[in-house]
């Protein structure tokens, strides 16, 4: 499974809602009309700042498809939270097309355009929500009142994605209680696993705990302490290199 998926809790909620839709008596296909990817994207100078989401439909109707965007704030920690973008903002994302409309089992591209590159890794959401037709394209087969009806359950898909800083610093150390993980550099390091080890100078007799957690620049993430004479492993991965490595880490 993608690490960034496990990350996202979001995606999750998502997929919840889908397994409602199925619960309330709206098939399968119902709940597929619209894929969307990738789920989850980087962007950094390597793409020179642009970035693609794709969309396909799979129904055999019109869609309409709003696209928005949000920021995540404090990403990874218990008071995670989106805050919708201001069109003044010159630091974010923009996406283009904000609307767009899939013929029945086309295609459509969607560009990410980053206005300038963080100085930090920073997370967005782009949402991609079907709507209702314009009252002016609606035909009289979609209504009474010729007004395409709303669909009870919409599911709305929420890609992620993240813009890397040019200059990316890895860097992670101990808080001097021994109990905290700190991220000290300025991109995402994704935690697979934390070893605790009796040999200081290896990996000899190391007790692996699962983590899979996101731990963000200026963040913090709990770790039980290896000892004073032990040695705490970090196996790990970044946004921009998903091969695990493994880090002895200091205070």
């Amino acid at each position: 499974m993608d690490l960034n998926q496990t990350f996202t809790q979001r995606w999750a909620a998502l997929s919840k809602l889908a397994l409602l839709m199925l619960g309330f008596g709206l098939s399968s296909p119902a709940a597929a009309n619209l894929v969307v990817y990738p789920m989850t994207s980087t962007i950094g100078v390597e793409q020179d700042g642009i970035g693609q989401i794709q969309l396909h439909s799979k129904s055999d109707k019109v869609q309409y498809i709003k696209v928005s965007v949000v920021q995540i704030q404090r990403p990874g920690t218990p008071d995670e939270h989106e805050s919708p973008l201001s069109p003044a903002d010159t630091l974010g994302i923009v996406v283009s097309p904000q609307r767009t409309v899939l013929a029945p089992g086309a295609s459509r591209t969607v560009r990410i355009i980053a206005q300038a590159m963080p100085s930090e890794e920073t997370v967005y959401r782009v949402y991609f929500e079907p709507v209702a037709a314009p009252q002016d394209l609606a035909t009289e087969d979609d209504g009474p009142e010729g007004i395409q009806p709303k669909i009870g359950v919409n599911l709305i898909w929420g890609a992620l994605v993240r813009l890397l800083p040019d200059d990316r610093q890895m860097s992670v150390g101990l808080q001097q209680s021994g109990d905290a993980l700190r991220n000290d550099g300025n991109v995402r390091i994704g935690v697979l696993q934390l070893g605790s080890c009796t040999d200081a100078k290896g990996e000899k007799d190391c007790i692996w705990n699962d983590v899979n957690r996101s731990l963000y620049p200026g963040s913090t993430l709990p770790v039980q302490a290896a000892g004073a004479k032990g040695n705490l492993l970090m196996r790990f991965v970044t946004s921009d290199d998903k091969r695990p490595r493994t880090l002895a880490v200091l205070p």
